[in-house]
């Protein structure tokens, strides 16, 4: 057994260093500008000077936390703890936490791997593949909160995957429940469906109300440590600004920004910006799914097979069906909520990475194990090339202001 759970932590340290050395080359090609002011919205419609203030200054304005409820009260104390511990400037001490943040996702992503029965090959194939993908590059090379809000729906699937091998507490229910609604509003609605699919409702009542207290209170301290910081229970009229955009689309280009552009990115445009910025605005919302390359056709051919297979393989595998209610319920409603929210959907690929790469994992169910694992590990390769050569195209075009 300890044998066993060494080669398991010795390859998921491999893995993880590898996200690491990747995302620092690409990281790299990144103007310092995008950081500042002008490169608001610039990538993908993200937030990014913002956020990054938000990490390493208790003083800047922090009122977004009203759909982030407990954002500022949980990473700037850990941001400023590193700054200690690992001296630098403000951005380089938010990459380092997004990448220790990009290190401990994978290590989760591994261990859900393992949880869900599968072996070391496979594990490593899919974890290759999660760490290739569009969603991981671009998101977790930047600091924003979507990678941290990506790992707390992954938490929430360890938990639902736990439950299948044995009963899980009211606490860790509660801890799995705060967690998801910690970071993102939205999220919740993944410690809600865990609650409901593990409770009786009553019971599932109540661990949510608990989750929501805690978060509720602590976001209430929160308001006397950041300035400007709102309370998330009080909602946003802001958000109603964000539904139904024109520019967003059809259906269509919102599910190949849900199901598509996070495993492998589509070809990068500009965007049409309502005053000239300083820095170009970059978009794939209206990119044709695999127009970035060859390999990026062909990454997404046998991702669909993954996908596909995946999605068979859990529907006839009875013992996961409770975990299968999980994560069919909180991928239902992230792509209910993204049909009609949002301009750029790619800019919460990394929510909808652990939700899709969860659901794939189960092609190891339909199809051999070791043919699962090596599709793959070939996707992971295609979808790697396509997305490290639309990484520096964006790059490219950031610099180069209109």
């Amino acid at each position: 057994m300890k044998r066993s759970l060494a080669w398991d932590a010795l390859l998921v340290a491999l893995l993880a260093a590898l996200a690491l050395m990747l995302l620092a080359a690409l990281s790299r090609q990144l103007p310092p500008q995008l950081f500042k002011p002008e490169g608001l919205d610039a990538w993908f419609q993200a937030d990014l000077p913002r956020v990054l203030a938000n990490m390493v200054d208790s003083q800047s304005n922090h009122y977004r936390t009203k759909v982030h409820p407990i954002a500022s009260i949980l990473i700037h104390p850990l941001v400023a703890g590193l700054r200690v511990l690992w001296p630098g400037s403000d951005l380089q001490v938010a990459m380092r936490f997004a990448a220790l943040v990009a290190a401990l996702w994978v290590i989760s992503f591994y261990a859900l791997c393992r949880l869900l029965g599968t072996g070391r090959f496979v594990a490593l194939g899919f974890s290759l593949l999660a760490i290739a993908s569009a969603g991981f590059q671009f998101w977790f090379s930047v600091p924003e909160t979507f990678g941290i809000g990506s790992l707390t729906l992954l938490w929430v699937l360890l938990v639902a995957a736990l439950a299948v091998h044995r009963p899980v507490s009211d606490r860790l229910l509660i801890a799995a429940s705060i967690a998801s609604l910690s970071i993102t509003v939205t999220n919740w609605v993944a410690g809600l469906a865990l609650a409901v699919v593990q409770r009786p409702w009553r019971r599932a009542f109540a661990i949510s109300a608990i989750a929501f207290v805690v978060v509720a209170v602590v976001s209430v301290a929160q308001r006397f440590l950041y300035r400007f910081a709102k309370f998330f229970f009080l909602g946003s009229r802001e958000e109603a600004d964000y539904v139904n955009l024109e520019q967003s689309g059809t259906v269509l280009h919102k599910l190949a920004g849900m199901f598509w552009h996070p495993i492998s990115v589509p070809e990068v445009l500009l965007a049409k910006a309502s005053e000239a910025p300083k820095l170009n605005w970059l978009t794939v919302q209206l990119s044709a799914p695999g127009s970035g390359s060859w390999a990026g056709m062909l990454a997404l051919g046998l991702w669909t097979l993954l996908l596909a297979a995946g999605v068979h393989g859990l529907v006839r595998s009875p013992q996961w069906h409770a975990f299968g209610k999980v994560l069919g319920l909180t991928l239902a409603a992230q792509v209910a909520l993204h049909l009609i929210y949002g301009e750029e959907t790619f800019l919460y690929a990394a929510h909808f990475l652990p939700l899709l790469m969860a659901l794939a994992v189960f092609a190891a169910r339909s199809l051999p194990g070791p043919v699962a694992a090596c599709i793959a590990l070939l996707t992971a390769g295609l979808a790697a090339f396509n997305n490290a050569a639309m990484y520096e195209t964006a790059a490219r075009l950031l610099q180069h202001a209109r």
